[in-house]
């Protein structure tokens, strides 16, 4: 007799290689990770970006550039200009997406649900 987990790992070998997944239906979205997120504010394109210290940027959703260049959180709320050191707490991921941000582009997110500056 099979235990659970053999069972279950059996399951899953069987729907893996008994589907087929065309390329063009795989999901876009990689796995996502959540925590602070330390860089500084940078924007181009009218996106606005945390660059990281190994120089990758990320979107900041939720957030949008004024008309000084400075980073505020949509509906107001100033929080740093460019180039000053910021933290973004929340959820990092990575979507492909047709996007206005063509300098950088929108591959890699963050979803803050707070940033601020230091």
């Amino acid at each position: 007799m099979m235990n659970r987990k053999t069972a279950l790992a059996a399951g899953a070998l069987a729907i893996a290689f008994g589907t087929a997944v065309p390329a063009a239906a795989a999901p876009t979205t990689a796995a996502s990770r959540t925590g602070t997120f330390y860089g500084t504010y940078q924007h181009s394109d009218g996106c606005v970006y945390l660059r990281s210290a190994a120089g990758y940027h990320y979107l900041l959703e939720g957030y949008t550039m004024g008309g000084n260049g400075g980073l505020y959180k949509k509906g107001g709320g100033f929080i740093a200009y460019p180039g000053w050191k910021i933290a973004a707490h929340g959820t990092q991921y990575n979507k492909t997406s047709t996007t206005l941000c063509t300098t950088w582009g929108a591959y890699r997110r963050i979803k803050a649900t707070s940033i601020y500056a230091y």
